[in-house]
């Protein structure tokens, strides 16, 4: 997951060998990341996480 230089954030997902359980590990795994990397506490993560899941605020862009 990065910023291309246009400004849009960009998500490679490559499927292949791993399970969509396997992933929702990694998008744990990313969320204690993201706190970390921002010094907040992982609930504070979650609790946006929550929301948008719940009240989609962004688009999903695919590629192919």
């Amino acid at each position: 997951m990065f910023q291309a230089p246009g400004g849009d954030v960009v998500c490679h997902i490559h499927p292949q060998g791993y399970t969509h359980e396997q992933y929702g590990l990694l998008v744990c795994d990313l969320v204690r990341h993201v706190a970390m990397a921002f010094k907040v506490k992982e609930d504070a993560v979650w609790e946006w996480v929550d929301k948008e899941r719940h009240h989609n605020t962004t688009a999903i862009t695919k590629t192919q």
